[in-house]
């Protein structure tokens, strides 16, 4: 009986060590998925989706925004990488690309701002001016890519780098005009 209860006790410890360890490494990988940035985009994404996806229009559209936002920067990111990858020219693209992300982050905050606006008219009204400037960074997106896919071909360093310092210009006016005013106010 006394060998019995000294396997019964040893048994008992080693389930226990078991339990404690396997409830540590659990913790270990609970807060590492928490901690993780590309966990907390996955979310982030998801809640901009399923928003995207209302009935209620000052809901759907500033996700919708951000959205395009999101992917219209992914798209850059590719295609420049893409471009460093093949041995492609890009001139000072990269360096657009970065205003670019920096001119999309400041017009997401105030999509952020927008939608938490309890107001509906003066969010419907901000959602409509921030859209404006989602389609401007959109089209010097476009032109980014596009820039980058001349690259490729026939298109001469002198006329990349004129491409590339034409597209920094402008993202920067675009980003120093959000800085200093943002959006339009309701008056």
């Amino acid at each position: 009986m006394d060998g019995f209860l000294q396997l019964l006790m040893v048994f008992g410890i080693i389930l226990l060590i078991m339990g404690l360890t396997s409830t540590a490494l659990l913790w270990l990988a609970v807060r590492r998925i928490r901690r993780s940035g590309l966990m907390r985009r996955a979310a982030d994404n998801g809640v901009l989706t399923l928003h995207s996806l209302a009935m209620d229009r000052t809901v759907r559209e500033p996700a919708r925004l951000a959205l395009e936002l999101r992917r219209s920067n992914q798209a850059n990111r590719r295609a420049l990488a893409e471009a460093v990858q093949r041995g492609w020219p890009v001139g000072n693209l990269p360096a657009a690309a970065e205003e670019l992300e920096r001119a999309a982050a400041s017009v997401g905050d105030h999509l952020r701002m927008a939608d938490r606006e309890p107001n509906r008219a003066l969010k419907r009204e901000l959602t409509a001016d921030l859209a404006r400037h989602v389609r401007s960074l959109e089209g010097l997106s476009v032109d980014l890519r596009r820039c980058l896919l001349r690259g490729s071909g026939s298109m001469d360093r002198l006329e990349l780098e004129r491409s590339g310092a034409r597209l920094t210009m402008e993202i920067s006016a675009m980003h120093s005009w959000l800085t200093a005013y943002g959006v339009r106010r309701a008056s």
